[in-house]
């Protein structure tokens, strides 16, 4: 079968415009399941048991010793830029904020960026390897934060840069507004 030459460049087109659909669909798709697999893993998780390479500390950082103070788990890579903007407003809530903790979990970097990096800022927050962790439990991507109640229990979770609501989960978080 011979496909009539006026009408190729249409036949291209329509071929083009049902591949974008199929393409745009699946990905979103995808992306969904990444989440709702992100969110089981993170249910299974005894979140005031985990334990964290420390970068500040000589010792292992771990989370039963951080009960009676929210916790955000703030995943981040020296090489994103997503990841530092989060990092400065994580310090200004922070700031507002003492009695949170922010266990910054640095993700699959390179360690002498992360030491430069923990060297040259300001940030009082308490530096990890966070690589196994996030791996383990499938995090779609940097940054991503995930949230424990000051009893060590995990509550919620973030993903992404947006920080107006990372503020509304935040402010819930410290005012022990999740059940």
């Amino acid at each position: 079968m011979r496909l009539d030459p006026k009408f190729f460049n249409r036949f291209i087109a329509i071929c083009a415009a049902i591949t974008f659909v199929a393409i745009i669909f699946y990905t979103v798709r995808h992306s969904q399941s990444q989440i709702r697999d992100f969110e089981s893993n993170l249910e299974r998780v005894q979140a005031d048991t985990l334990s964290f390479r420390s970068y500040t500390e000589t010792d292992s950082l771990h989370t039963s010793t951080l009960h009676g103070s929210p916790v955000v788990i703030q995943f981040w890579s020296t090489w994103s830029g997503k990841s530092h903007a989060v990092n400065i407003f994580l310090y200004e809530f922070k700031s507002e904020n003492p009695d949170l903790q922010v266990v910054a979990g640095v993700v699959r970097d390179d360690e002498t960026l992360v030491q430069e990096y923990i060297r040259t800022q300001t940030f009082p927050f308490l530096y990890v390897d966070g690589t196994s962790f996030y791996q383990k439990i499938f995090v779609p991507g940097v940054p991503s934060q995930i949230f424990l109640n000051s009893d060590g229990e995990y509550v919620d979770f973030h993903i992404g840069d947006n920080v107006d609501t990372l503020r509304e989960k935040l402010t819930k978080l410290v005012l022990n507004e999740y059940e």
